[in-house]
């Protein structure tokens, strides 16, 4: 299940280094993932964790077995057979990226369905623009496949590992408040679900929702209460370009002006630097297919890291914590933004490099990345920023949502928390604000 895009966010310390790197890091490539699921038998006696390798060992999420189905077919059966021996079901998705252990089940007696295998595409309506997809159909291979009808999903997470039903039943979205808004659930037109059943329906049943059923907005974000998501239709639009310009500005108006940026510009972003007074405002609308552009997005964080230099900020991190340093918490997180700033946060006009504003592109080359999931199957040399096998990144998210008609007021309160004490730790790295998570 993937982890939900954050009101705040910690922007990862690694960046100061990464732009001198970046050359060494194309060329050794990156380890993939690891499995979030162990079992010291096959698919016996196993533990799972999320990608972030959060769960701690006195708190291990322990499972009897896990299960691999391939189809709906053998999913029906799985969940048919467990029920029938009053066991605990969860899911687990192929890179587990949700942050609070939703995915433990019941100890040694518990069973894990894992939807790794069901990753198929299996139809596309161009006329009706539908595309019907098994839930654990990464969020990348949605958008890629999509383009290559000729069609667009509208909004997503910025980060491409995630599974379908992992995104959908946790309401990921992307950044609009724009038509019915970002939330990829509101996208889709028909879900199938397989629920435990009574003995005469035999034990599972499968649960087909679509517009016509009421029940059909509760089931797109029910973390998984409800049964293992089967299939997904999504509604979609057809292909088009987007232009992206970064524009840096006092955040003295942030104010008065984040709600309006928000309702401005259909993609409306915006990184929010309080201890530095800075706001960076994403200018980021539709443009006519025929506008001459090829950019690609592939965001700084999301990109494969040499395990050395990530061992080297960690330890960095650890001295500046336990020496309460918040002069060179603070140094660093300018680094950060300057090194974001600099790099274009990962846009390049050709896939290559970076020219200039505005980056014209194709929405789905524009709005989502994850490179470091792209991966060669050799030593530790280089992960993603949090890949618990390494020494990397590690960081602990928390989210809340702030109606629109206030935030005007919350901007200003954490103003006036700087200002009494511009070197204060908790403002010393970086906030994200995305118009969506405040509606």
């Amino acid at each position: 299940m993937p982890a939900i895009p954050m009101l705040f966010s910690n922007k990862f310390n690694v960046l100061l280094l990464w732009k001198c790197l970046c050359l060494l890091v194309v060329l050794v490539g990156c380890n993939p993932p690891g499995e979030p699921v162990k079992c010291s038998t096959k698919d016996s006696n196993c533990t799972v964790t999320n990608s972030y390798g959060m769960f701690p060992d006195r708190a291990i999420c322990r499972a009897g077995n896990v299960a691999y189905p391939t189809s709906e077919q053998e999913l029906v059966s799985i969940v048919s057979a467990a029920t029938k021996s009053k066991r605990k079901m969860k899911v687990v998705t192929h890179f587990s990226h949700s942050i609070p252990k939703l995915v433990c089940p019941d100890g040694q007696d518990g069973l894990l369905v894992s939807t790794k295998n069901l990753n198929r595409v299996l139809k596309t309506d161009t006329d009706a623009m539908t595309m019907t997809v098994e839930s654990g159909v990464t969020l990348r291979q949605l958008i890629n496949e999509a383009a290559k009808a000729g069609l667009a999903l509208p909004y997503a997470p910025y980060w491409w590992g995630l599974t379908i039903g992992g995104l959908l039943g946790t309401g990921a979205h992307g950044s609009s408040l724009w038509g019915k808004g970002s939330s990829v659930h509101d996208y889709v037109v028909e879900m199938r679900i397989v629920s435990p059943a009574k003995a005469e329906d035999g034990y599972a049943k499968v649960w087909e929702l679509n517009e016509r059923d009421k029940d059909l907005d509760a089931a797109k974000v029910s973390l998984g209460v409800l049964g293992v998501i089967s299939q997904v239709t999504f509604k979609l639009q057809p292909l088009f370009k987007r232009s992206i310009t970064y524009v840096r500005k006092d955040d003295t108006d942030l104010g008065d002006e984040a709600v309006t940026f928000g309702k401005l510009h259909e993609f409306a972003d915006i990184f929010w630097y309080p201890s530095q007074r800075k706001a960076i405002y994403r200018i980021d609308d539709r443009v006519p297919i025929n506008v001459s552009g090829n950019g690609v997005y592939n965001f700084t964080p999301f990109r494969s890291t040499l395990s050395l230099v990530l061992a080297l900020v960690r330890s960095s991190e650890e001295t500046q914590e336990s020496s309460g340093d918040a002069e060179g918490k603070c140094l660093n997180a300018k680094l950060v933004t300057s090194t974001l700033q600099s790099s274009a946060y990962g846009l390049t006009n050709n896939g290559a490099i970076f020219t200039g504003y505005p980056v014209i592109g194709f929405h789905n080359r524009l709005q989502s990345s994850g490179t470091c999931l792209d991966s060669l199957e050799d030593s530790l040399i280089t992960a993603c920023p949090w890949d618990p096998r390494i020494k990397g990144e590690f960081f602990h998210q928390t989210t809340f949502s702030i109606s629109l008609s206030v935030v005007k007021s919350f901007i200003q309160d954490v103003q006036k928390l700087v200002s009494m004490d511009p070197k204060i730790t908790m403002w010393a790295r970086t906030l994200q604000w995305d118009p969506h998570a405040l509606r």
